[in-house]
């Protein structure tokens, strides 16, 4: 049933309503949030596609902004990811339209927004997964696209970290990173490689439940083609991500995955793959005196390899050794079909 409420009168904090004479909810108790626009962000109030309140941006990333909204036609709260490259585009002045009018700019933006269109679809198509985040519906407006995603309470990976003091025990990390493995399993029989996987991008639900986000860099690896960008996170990508000739596919993520869970253990991530190609002073964790077996420590190695042909190139070979389990080797679906086409 819709919500009939005046936009005016609901919180951004919780979406609960505001008292009318004090301004405060009625609901978490918090007065009416500042309602200035940040930069380039749809404002404050603003209702998208007639449907969905938009709230306080929850982040912003080289692809686009996400926003915290209210969905008035289901009552619920979601997130909204609008694409919005940055560098790319610009908002049209007291506007909510994106402007893209230098022509170099618009041919990379309009390649992105393509494919930006084509993952939504994928996504869509496998939203029964448990460890990534939902998508509940995606469209074109004001000159640019949006997905509607389920809304996560909790912390990132990289919050969560800061937390226990800036590092955690091998047995906390191997709980927290098996179901990233899994989820990533279970998108690389589909084609789907991540290629920004980093503990920001890692959200611990309040839950418990695990929930790989951000998927604006993902690609389907099994279609070869020239990226004009890609998204570079120091320390966490790998060498074939620094040039548009490099081969790519699971073992980018794997190399992604390595450096993550080199940085729950030691509290910072591996140095960035350029300087490794030149010179790799790479420091074991055991060096460091963390308590890691041998095969563990060898095989986590082996996935920071800077030489794509020197890691494992399937996650199942990776969970086999690193956690003494059995997965089984990423395959290809014969065929690869998505929803809403």
């Amino acid at each position: 049933m819709q919500d009939r409420r005046d936009i005016g009168s609901i919180c951004l904090n919780c979406f609960g309503t505001l008292d009318p004479r004090t301004r405060i909810c009625t609901v978490c108790r918090q007065p009416a949030v500042n309602e200035a626009t940040a930069t380039s962000a749809l404002p404050a109030r603003y209702l998208l596609a007639g449907r969905y309140l938009i709230g306080k941006p929850l982040g912003r990333g080289g692809f686009g902004i996400t926003y915290k909204a209210y969905d008035m036609l289901t009552q619920s709260r979601v997130a909204i990811k609008e694409f919005f490259p940055k560098g790319y585009a610009v908002r049209v002045p007291r506007s909510s339209v994106v402007d893209v009018s230098d022509p170099q700019n618009a041919k990379v933006f309009n390649y992105w927004l393509t494919a930006f269109i084509q993952e939504a679809k994928v996504l869509t198509s496998i939203k029964h997964m448990n460890g990534i985040v939902s998508i509940y519906d995606f469209f074109l407006t004001n000159n640019t696209a949006y997905i509607v995603m389920e809304y996560l309470d909790g912390m990132s990976l990289h919050r969560f970290i800061h937390g226990r003091g800036g590092r955690l025990h091998l047995s906390e990390t191997l709980n927290i990173m098996r179901p990233v493995l899994e989820t990533l399993l279970y998108l690389h029989q589909h084609g789907i490689i991540h290629k920004d996987i980093s503990p920001e991008n890692i959200q611990i639900v309040n839950n418990r439940t695990i929930k790989l986000i951000d998927f604006g860099a993902a690609s389907i690896y099994t279609q070869n083609v020239s990226k004009p960008f890609f998204v570079l996170k120091k320390g966490y990508s790998p060498i074939e991500l620094y040039s548009q000739n490099g081969s790519q596919g699971p073992w980018t993520d794997i190399y992604e995955v390595g450096a993550t869970i080199y940085t729950c253990l030691i509290g910072n991530p591996p140095p960035e793959a350029t300087e490794r190609y030149r010179d790799d002073k790479i420091v074991p964790p055991s060096a460091l005196n963390i308590k890691i077996q041998p095969v563990r420590e060898k095989t986590l190695l082996k996935a920071l390899a800077v030489n794509p042909k020197d890691r494992y190139n399937n996650i199942g070979a990776f969970q086999q050794m690193f956690y003494g389990e059995f997965m089984p080797a990423t395959h290809l679906s014969s065929t690869f079909t998505t929803n809403n086409e």
